[in-house]
Parts: structure tokens; C-alpha cells; sequence
């Protein structure tokens, strides 16, 4: 993907990684549109990036995702980069029936969202120069967390759509790249108490790897944890999971 000219559909754009992706991506003037569930947000970021496209839509809802393709091919018919990056995570009890719901929210939004909507936008795509499909999923692909196992094992299927998709264009000229953070400071992570990259890096480490056209960007512990889920993967899990969050804790 070139540094500028291009124009970007984010899911999960008003916030996080999402939002300081959009903002560097129009610093190197790109078009860029952002999608989400929250309108206060959306109108949140529009007033904070000027340029920005904000449009509201839940990638999990089949009518959403409908309307927002169809509103890109009438509204951006240049869109030539799909970045994937919309994402759900709760912490659960497994032993309690609870989670359930949580589990299917997290299949639609980690899972079936980013892959139905990148074939649906994949004509679009196809259509513009240097077509490209970007999906975010996680470190914990690698190791995976034992009380974000929904979370953990959406993004595992992610990943795994993603090599797949990826072999799959290998002859039609569409770039598919994997985005694999760590831990970042966002609110979906407020429960961790470790070490957490802040959203800018991320998202300035996105930029070079699109712009050195990397298949996979792996950041910042993320880069330990496959390692050691190579090496050592009872080790690592056993690491990554020494104790329960507090917050999870407090439910009990």
C-alpha cells in the first residue's frame, strides 16, 4: 500500500487503535472513513480529525452491513483498503452459563463481521489500484488467554480466514496482511494491569508495515508471545495466565 492516495474504510474507527490509525493515515493525506456502533463517538471523532468520513454501522448485523456496502459503492468508489479492526472482548467464567451471550456478540463482531464484510467489499476493492484487506486480531492467537477465551479463540479463526484468504487472492492481485498487537491502552483493556502500547504506536507501526507491504505485523510483545508459543507453549500459557483479573475476580 503507498503512504497516501488511498482511500481507508476503519471499523471500530471512533476510538483506540481504530481512531490513531485514522488520524495518521490522514496526516499522509488518505481518504479515510470510519464505521461504529456508537454515533456519539463517530461524531466525537469527526470533530476532532477534520476530513474525516464517519459512518454508522455494526459490522455483527447482516442489515448493517448491507446498507455501509452499499453506501461505499455510491459514496466511496475509490476505496481501495479494507482495515478490519473492529473488536469485542469480555472477560468470562467458562464454568457458568453467563458467557454465552457474551460469546456470540464476540463471534459476530471478532469473527463473522470482518470476514463477511471483506468479501462483500471485495468487487470494490478489486475495482481501485493496490487493493488491500487488513485484519487485526491479537497476540493472543499465539496465547491465548484463559479468561478471554472467547476473545482468544475468535481472533484465532481470524487469523486463520486470514492465511487462508490471503493464499486464496494470492493470484488476483489483493494484499491480505494480519495486524497482531499486544495489549493496547484502550478501554477494552482497562481490566489488565500490565504493560499496555499506547494506540499512536500501534498505529505508526501499521503504517510502516503497510507502506514496506508486510503480510503480517506482528508489534511488540506480541513478537514474544508467538516465540514462546513455539518454543515453550505450556510456559507461555501458564505465563500469560498466572492469575485471574481483578475484575473477573469481583464477579464472583
Amino acid at each position: 500500500m503507498q503512504r497516501r492516495g488511498n482511500t481507508v474504510l476503519i471499523t471500530g474507527g471512533a476510538s483506540g487503535i481504530g481512531l490513531a490509525l485514522a488520524r495518521a493515515l490522514l496526516a499522509n493525506h488518505n481518504a479515510v472513513i470510519i464505521c461504529g456502533r456508537d454515533e456519539v463517538k463517530l461524531q466525537a471523532a469527526r470533530e476532532a480529525l477534520p476530513g474525516l468520513v464517519a459512518m454508522r454501522a455494526d459490522v455483527a448485523d447482516p442489515s448493517d452491513r448491507a446498507r455501509l456496502v452499499e453506501r461505499l459503492r455510491l459514496e466511496a468508489p475509490r476505496l481501495n483498503v479494507l482495515v478490519n479492526n473492529a473488536g469485542a472482548l469480555h472477560l468470562c467464567d467458562l464454568t457458568s452459563p453467563a458467557f454465552l451471550g457474551d460469546l456470540d456478540t464476540e463471534i459476530g463482531v471478532n469473527l463473522v463481521g470482518p470476514v463477511a464484510l471483506a468479501s462483500a467489499l471485495l468487487p470494490l476493492l478489486r475495482a481501485n489500484p493496490d487493493p488491500t484487506i487488513v485484519n487485526v486480531t491479537t497476540g493472543f492467537v499465539y496465547v491465548p488467554g484463559a479468561y478471554n477465551a472467547p476473545y482468544s479463540a475468535t481472533k484465532a479463526a481470524l487469523h486463520v480466514m486470514t492465511r487462508s484468504l490471503r493464499f486464496q487472492l494470492r493470484a488476483k492481485n489483493v494484499r491480505v496482511v494480519e495486524v497482531v498487537p499486544p495489549v493496547v491502552d484502550t478501554p477494552m483493556a482497562a481490566h489488565y494491569d500490565g504493560k499496555k502500547e499506547t494506540p499512536e504506536r500501534v498505529a505508526a507501526e501499521i503504517v510502516a508495515g503497510l507502506a514496506s507491504r508486510r503480510d503480517e505485523i506482528v508489534i511488540g510483545m506480541s513478537r514474544i508471545a508467538r516465540v514462546l508459543a513455539r518454543v515453550a507453549p505450556r510456559f507461555a500459557f501458564q505465563m500469560f495466565n498466572a492469575s485471574a483479573p481483578a475484575a473477573l475476580a469481583d464477579r464472583s
